[in-house]
């Protein structure tokens, strides 16, 4: 089990680290202590490494292998990349005696041509919160099922299959080995414990380290730190963990921790990180051509003078996620208590579809019964359907990658002009902002203004706002927050790359337009962030990591009856099992009172994501058919004990397809008081 640093040892080891002899540097990188901080995104996967021990950070590049290297191959820098698509090329075979058979054949590039026979899985983030993959039978398929497209359902096991393959390429000892030797597997729904996944045609390397020196780095992980949105329940996290022991990055029980991305953005801005060779942040602006073998340089991220008032934009494809808080003068005491946080699900991929709404398709529906979406609105369940319709069709995915360029094209030209088949448009910027950019921002205004009422704080006294993210790097984001903040410094990450030669570009189908938009020659902020959290243990929200919803759940069954207890005999008998109540008595109380754990079922919006089998999956129709437990407002909470045996049955069909223990305390080593009561 690893362990965090104390805030002495952090003390001293910045002090080591200002001495910067050499007898210093030999002996800080005798003892290493590597954290991995892994960036999952809708469109790109970034990762670095940190020396906990040095306060080295090393952000991670992928090279690909001879034998990947196609024509079609796209979005992959010439060398090396500090990001990589996050997609996975899927081999349909025909169905045999064992049913249709499924493999992959490469992750990690964006492909605009597909050979016959091959399915293209992208975007693959948000099914992740749907639900938890589970077998109803002994041989059966994965459920939940997705709704891909009008015609395509697939289980939802088979995009977690799509992040371990991804999360294989950092793993030395699965790298090397050819994708046409990747299992089979039966009717595409891959088992959840998938031991083996050789995944070849991706290998990493990492600024600052040698190939041997990376290889005993990623062989001998502390522990793993991956982000999420805030507002995503315990089925994301739980999955994008079965993923990492998937892929073999640590071995079950291991550390493996989830926090917000907002958190990660923040840590990246500000946490001065050491190193022997004095580098300055931004320095490693892409890999250097000799970086094969080499030491290149590790990243340094100075120690930032922001303090006080501070926002946390992060803007992606699926979501956006807000977070305010007020910086103390020592970051060794800011905790999560100290974060307000906030997600609105409408973000660069709703943007994508206001652009084909509003600009090309000019509320045209191709005779698709559903309801277009409100432009800057979540409007999930709409957003679902037409999502599904236009990854349906050859020509709906020609729009989707056309809304992508256009939104990057139309900020550094007037207007483009785009022919798909007999499709004609001339686009133009004003349009863009008046149907689409002013719609958005109007409504993270109003999530911003919610986010202020909730945290109690104002815009004055904001003293600096931190964007991240592809819609985060946009200047109309800058323009907004200035003349929202009026004492604020607007800092942007630039993650976007655009090559300004785009402006003189006329491309029919948009073939050519993706060499101008390069996603990979920066660093990954938001994944040396996650890996930063290592140096800042009380940051992380324990309870939540030590006692998932799940585990709460599970132990109220196991302590009630048919006997009305108070709420504090309740307490009193999960203390008896070794559960410390003082630091989840709000979730506890939330469970007594009916909410189950998010990520149990579906949410209501997130059932349009699924097949109509799925929808009316009877063990789901089980459990909401009847209270698990009753309340009696003066007296105290009773189980529902037949209703129980249904939902046991339910969380050991979901242990039993997973690597985790689903059903037991997570143990954590933390040297940071974590007895703190709620109600106090």
């Amino acid at each position: 089990m690893g362990e965090f640093p104390t805030q002495q040892e952090s003390a001293a080891h910045s002090v080591s680290g200002a001495i910067g002899s050499s007898l210093g540097e030999s002996q800080n990188r005798r003892n290493p202590r590597w954290y991995l901080g892994i960036d999952f995104g809708s469109t790109g996967l970034s990762a670095a490494l940190l020396d906990r021990t040095s306060h080295q950070l090393h952000p991670i590049y992928w090279e690909a292998t001879e034998h990947s290297k196609a024509p079609h191959d796209k979005g992959f820098a010439a060398s090396a990349s500090f990001r990589i698509a996050t997609s996975a090329v899927i081999r349909e075979i025909a169905p045999g005696d064992s049913g249709q058979q499924v493999i992959v054949k490469s992750v990690g590039f964006r492909q605009l041509a597909m050979p016959a026979g091959d399915f293209l899985l992208e975007n693959f983030k948000l099914p992740l919160k749907v639900g938890i993959p589970y077998q109803r039978e002994a041989a059966g398929t994965y459920e939940p099922l997705l709704q891909w497209s009008p015609l395509q359902a697939v289980s939802i096991a088979l995009p977690l299959h799509g992040v371990r393959a991804l999360l294989a390429t950092l793993n030395p000892r699965k790298q090397g080995q050819k994708f046409d030797k990747l299992a089979e597997v039966s009717d595409a729904a891959i088992p959840a414990n998938f031991a083996e996944l050789p995944v070849s045609n991706l290998i990493c390397g990492a600024s600052g380290l040698t190939a041997q020196t990376l290889d005993e780095a990623l062989s001998d992980l502390q522990g793993v730190i991956l982000g999420t949105p805030a507002g995503w329940g315990n089925a994301y996290g739980f999955n994008l963990r079965e993923a990492v022991l998937g892929a073999g990055l640590v071995a079950p029980g291991s550390p493996i921790f989830v926090v917000p991305d907002t958190i990660a953005t923040l840590l990246a801005a500000v946490t001065p990180v050491k190193n022997s060779t004095g580098i300055q942040s931004g320095a490693i602006d892409s890999i250097q051509d000799d970086s094969k073998g080499s030491e290149a340089a590790p990243l340094t991220v100075n120690a930032s003078s922001f303090s006080g008032g501070t926002l946390i934009l992060n803007a992606g494809a699926a979501t956006v996620e807000f977070a305010l808080v007020e910086l103390p003068s020592n970051l060794q005491d800011l905790t999560r208590a100290d974060f307000t946080c906030q997600s609105f699900e409408a973000a660069g991929n709703a943007f994508d579809q206001d652009i084909i709404c509003q600009l090309l398709a000019k509320n045209e529906t191709w005779g698709m019964s559903i309801d277009l979406p409100r432009p800057g609105h979540p409007d999930l369940p709409s957003r679902y359907q037409l999502q599904q319709r236009l990854q349906g069709s050859a020509f709906g995915l020609q729009l989707l990658e056309a809304a992508r360029h256009l939104k990057v094209i139309l900020q550094h030209q007037e207007s483009f002009v785009l022919d798909i088949g007999q499709q004609h448009w001339d686009v133009k910027r004003r349009d863009l902002e008046s149907l689409v950019l002013v719609p958005f921002v109007q409504q993270l205004n109003r999530e911003l203004n919610a986010l202020f009422s909730r945290a109690g704080m104002s815009p004055a006294g904001i003293n600096q706002a931190i964007c991240a993210g592809g819609m985060g790097s946009w200047p109309a984001i800058a323009r907004w927050l200035r003349q929202k903040l009026p004492n604020a410094i607007v800092v942007q990450d630039w993650e976007l790359e655009v090559d300004r030669d785009i402006s003189a570009t006329h491309n029919s189908a948009l073939t050519s337009v993706s060499k101008h938009t390069n996603f990979s020659a920066k660093t990954g902020r938001v994944a040396c962030g996650l890996a930063s959290l290592a140096l800042y243990p009380q940051i992380l929200d324990v309870p939540q990591q030590q006692y998932s919803d799940f585990f709460l759940l599970w132990e109220l069954m196991q302590v009630l009856g048919a006997e009305t207890l108070s709420f504090e005999e309740i307490l009193q008998l999960l203390e008896r099992q070794g559960v410390n109540t003082s630091t989840c008595k709000s979730r506890i109380l939330e469970i007594l009172s009916g909410k189950l754990p998010a990520g149990l079922l579906p949410t209501e919006e997130d059932f349009m994501l699924l097949a109509e089998e799925s929808r009316q999956n009877p063990d789901w129709e089980a459990i909401l058919a009847e209270p698990l437990f009753f309340e009696d407002v003066s007296l105290g909470y009773r189980l529902n004990i037949e209703h129980s045996f249904v939902v046991r049955e339910y969380l050991g069909l979901l242990a039993s397809s997973s690597q985790q223990k689903l059903l037991e305390p997570t143990t954590i080593a933390w040297d940071v008081p974590t007895d703190r009561d709620e109600f106090t």
